[in-house]
C-alpha cells in the first residue's frame, strides 16, 4: 500500500469516527438521556457519572467548531492562492483550478485545503508536475490566523479588543446559543484586511505588479462596510484614555477617522519602504539586482499601509510599521549578499 493509499485511508476512518461521535455524544445520547429521565427510568443519582460524557460533549463541540473555522480559512487561502496566480497575469479568477502544465481540472476532493495537497503528495495526479510547498503553507498559516482571531475576538468576547466591554458573554455555548454579531462583525472586519494583505504578500512573493483593483476593493470594503455597520471601527481618530468616542454612521468623526488612517498609513508605508531600501543599501557591497528591485514594490507597500490605516486607524498604523521594520531588518540580515530565488506557484 502506498503512502498516498494510506493517507486516503486513515483519513476516510478519521472522518468517519468524527461523524460517529458528532452522532453518538451530540444527537442519540441527548435524545436518549431526555427520554429516560421523561420516563423515569434513569434514577437521578446516576446523573452524577454523566458529567464525563457532558465534557466530552463539550469538547468534542470545540473541535467541530474549531475544524470548521480551519477549514473556513483554508478555503479562502485557497481562492486567494488563485487570485494571486491569475490576477497579475491577466486571468479571470472565475471558474475551476487547473494544473497550468497539463490543464487537467482539479476535482472536488483536490480543491479541499490542505487535504488535498497531501492526499497528492503534492503533485499534479495527472502529469505528476510537482505543486509549490507555498500552497500548503498558506492554507496552514491563514487557517490558523481564522482560528486565531474567532478565538479572540469572538469566543473569548472580544479581549483583544481595546476599550470593549463584551466580556460577560465568553465561550463556545454564547457563539452557538446567543451569537453576538457584534464581535463576528469585527472579526469579519479584520479578517477581510488579513485576506487582502495576503493576496499582496503572495503576489509580491513572486515580483509581480499587484493590480490596483485589488486595492480599489480593499479601499471599497474598509470604508464602505463601516458605513454600514459602524461598530466594525473601533477607534476614532482622536481617543480618550478611559473610553471610546461614538461613531455614528456617515458621521465626520467617522469620515475624519478613515482619512487619518489612510494619511498616516501612506505616510508610514513610504517611511518603512526608505528604511529599508537604504539599509539594504548600507548592508550590500553594491547595489544587487535584488535592492533595484525593492523599487517595485514601494507603491504596494504604500498602499497595503494605507489599507492597515484603514481598517484598524492610524494609532495600529504606527505599531504595524514598527512590526514590518522589524521583519525586514530580520530578512535583510539573513539574505545578506544573496540573491532572492525566484518562487513560481504550480497550480492555479
Amino acid at each position: 500500500m502506498s503512502k498516498q493509499t494510506k493517507f486516503i485511508f486513515v483519513s476516510k476512518m478519521l472522518g468517519w469516527a468524527l461523524l460517529a461521535l458528532i452522532l453518538i455524544l451530540l444527537i442519540l445520547t441527548p435524545l436518549l438521556t431526555s427520554a429516560l429521565l421523561k420516563a423515569s427510568v434513569l434514577p437521578i443519582g446516576t446523573l452524577e457519572s454523566w458529567r464525563y460524557i457532558e465534557y466530552s460533549q463539550s469538547a468534542l463541540m470545540k473541535l467541530c467548531v474549531a475544524i470548521w473555522v480551519f477549514f473556513l480559512g483554508g478555503c479562502f487561502a485557497s481562492f486567494l492562492n488563485v487570485v494571486a496566480y491569475r490576477l497579475p497575469r491577466g486571468r479571470d479568477v472565475n471558474g475551476s483550478s487547473k494544473c497550468p502544465f497539463c490543464e487537467t481540472e482539479l476535482s472536488f476532493s483536490e480543491n479541499l485545503p490542505v487535504y488535498g495537497w497531501i492526499r497528492n503528495s503534492g503533485q499534479c495526479r495527472t502529469c505528476k508536475t510537482p505543486i509549490s510547498l507555498r500552497y500548503l503553507i498558506v492554507e496552514v498559516v491563514l487557517g490558523s490566523v481564522f482560528l486565531i482571531i474567532a478565538f479572540f475576538e469572538i469566543i473569548n468576547g472580544g479581549t483583544n479588543l481595546p476599550f470593549h466591554r463584551s466580556f460577560n458573554y465568553q465561550g463556545l455555548v454564547h457563539l452557538i446559543t446567543k451569537p453576538k454579531w457584534d464581535l463576528i462583525q469585527i472579526a469579519s472586519y479584520h479578517l477581510t484586511l488579513i485576506c487582502l494583505l495576503f493576496t499582496v504578500l503572495l503576489i509580491r512573493s513572486e515580483r509581480l505588479q499587484v493590480p490596483r483593483k485589488i486595492f480599489l476593493w480593499g479601499l471599497g470594503l474598509g470604508i464602505g462596510l463601516p458605513l454600514i455597520w459602524p461598530d466594525m471601527t473601533l477607534i476614532a481618530w482622536q481617543v480618550h484614555d478611559n473610553h471610546l468616542i461614538e461613531i455614528g454612521r456617515g458621521s465626520s468623526n467617522q469620515l475624519i477617522t478613515f482619512a487619518y488612517g489612510a494619511i498616516a498609513g501612506s505616510a508610514c508605508g513610504l517611511l518603512g519602504s526608505w528604511i529599508t531600501l537604504n539599509a539594504r543599501r548600507m548592508l550590500e557591497d553594491r547595489v544587487h539586482q535584488s535592492t533595484i528591485e525593492q523599487f517595485d514594490c514601494v507603491d504596494d507597500v504604500i498602499a497595503a499601509m494605507c489599507l492597515v490605516g484603514i481598517f484598524l486607524g492610524w494609532q495600529a498604523a504606527l505599531s504595524v510599521t514598527l512590526f514590518f521594520l522589524f521583519i525586514q531588518a530580520v530578512s535583510l540580515l539573513l539574505t545578506r549578499g544573496n540573491r532572492p530565488n525566484m518562487v513560481a506557484p504550480s497550480v492555479a
